[in-house]
């Protein structure tokens, strides 16, 4: 009777290991879903702000695709995209975000200069409509769509990266030198 005692608590703590290793697998797995972060795009500013008030944008897209050099006005700059939210169980299904990169642009940190200085948008020339699977109009996989904005302050000697995460965008800076120059007007 005592070895068949021992038998099953030695089974019942190798069920017990194994099941606390399948959630510690399974906790990693859906942290790690839930978290991802991917590049879209890259902006680098290498005109300094001149006296007829403008940079040039350097703008490359997902693994570095040059998207165009574009003028831009202001102390900041933006870009604008239509975003599609999955619902979140789709995301641990590997079924990711997506979205359509629309517009960029300049802005101003004050609103009467974004009304009265000069400005200009430029299309990014992406304005498909995003692929979906539906029935009888229902998606079961996507939780909502809207529009996803980012800006930053122009800075020289950075590079600046987009990341799309499960519910929208996020801007990281990389030093680009040790001397970094916020520019202000």
């Amino acid at each position: 009777m005592r070895r068949f005692l021992m038998r099953i608590s030695f089974g019942l703590i190798l069920a017990s290991l194994i099941l606390n290793a399948i959630l510690v697998v399974l906790f990693s797995w859906t942290y790690t879903a839930l978290t991802q972060e991917t590049l879209v795009a890259t902006v680098q500013f290498t005109k300094p702000y001149d006296s007829s008030g403008f940079h040039i944008a350097h703008l490359n897209g997902e693994n570095g695709k040059v998207v165009g050099d574009f003028k831009i006005y202001g102390e900041q700059w933006r870009i604008d995209a239509k975003f599609m939210k999955m619902k979140y169980w789709s995301t641990l299904l590997k079924l990711d975000s997506r979205y359509v990169l629309e517009r960029f642009e300049g802005r101003y940190k004050k609103s009467e200069d974004q009304n009265s200085h000069q400005n200009l948008s430029y299309d990014l020339g992406e304005n498909t409509l995003l692929d979906r699977f539906t029935l009888l109009g229902w998606n079961p996989f996507v939780d909502i769509e809207y529009g996803s904005s980012v800006y930053q302050e122009i800075t020289l000697n950075q590079r600046f990266e987009i990341y799309k995460t499960p519910t929208g965008f996020v801007i990281r800076r990389v030093p680009l030198a040790q001397d970094t120059t916020t520019l202000q007007k």
